[in-house]
């Protein structure tokens, strides 16, 4: 088990519970799995260079783990649909990243489907608009 311990909190935290992260100053609002959240005294760049996650927002972090839908329109906004429903922006200046990262990451799940080692039904589903 991959765990993280955060200034403040007394247990270790599973990095695999951590939904997404959201920057409020100096702070991060840590979102769970279970729908909890944790508010620690640690900027998000802190998490960036910790964590396996995706930066999809200045003030957003996403675990790709849990991201059901991608949408892009026409390449000037976007966002991610988490597994709980949880929609969270995509800022323009890393639609191309958030793309690319998630592509690679569905392309090592299907490897490792075909390997007969991971569920693919978790897939991530890419949405574009022309709006």
């Amino acid at each position: 088990m991959n765990t993280i311990q955060l200034i403040g909190h007394p247990d270790p935290v599973d990095v695999d519970s951590i939904v997404w992260l959201k920057g409020e100053a100096n702070y991060t609002r840590i979102h769970c799995q279970k729908g909890t959240f944790i508010l620690v005294t640690q900027p998000l760049h802190w998490f960036e260079q910790h964590l396996n996650f995706i930066r999809v927002h200045r003030s957003a972090i996403v675990n790709p783990v849990y991201v059901r839908e991608f949408m892009r329109k026409k390449s000037r906004s976007g966002w991610v649909r988490l597994f709980d429903d949880t929609v969270v922006t995509v800022s323009r200046d890393r639609l191309e990243t958030t793309a690319l990262q998630l592509m690679l990451i569905n392309r090592a799940k299907s490897v490792h489907a075909e390997n007969g080692i991971y569920n693919l039904s978790s897939s991530i589903n890419y949405l574009e608009a022309d709006l």
